[in-house]
């Protein structure tokens, strides 16, 4: 198993300690089949995450990458707050 499998192993194996929720994981549907993960935190945060594996990537020679995106839910100051506090 590459460096990388062992990463996202790990990531979804100690995500859940960290509190946040697995909703998925395995291949997604790209043609390459990459490996994700998608979880969700009570803090209102969502992540997916990929392994763009290098065996699997149509560019030979293209390094294997996890790819992060992380998103939040908008913030808004609170009422009788300003911006520059925060």
């Amino acid at each position: 198993m590459s460096d990388m499998k062992k990463a996202m192993e790990r990531l979804r194996e100690g995500l859940p300690a960290k509190g946040w929720t697995i909703t998925s994981y395995g291949p997604d549907r790209s043609p390459s089949k990459s490996l994700e993960l998608t979880a969700v935190s009570p803090k209102k945060f969502s992540v997916s995450i990929r392994l763009l594996d290098r065996t699997r990537r149509p560019r030979p020679g293209a390094p294997s990458m996890i790819y992060v995106d992380l998103t939040s839910e908008c913030f808004q100051v609170p009422k009788n707050k300003t911006a520059d506090k925060y």
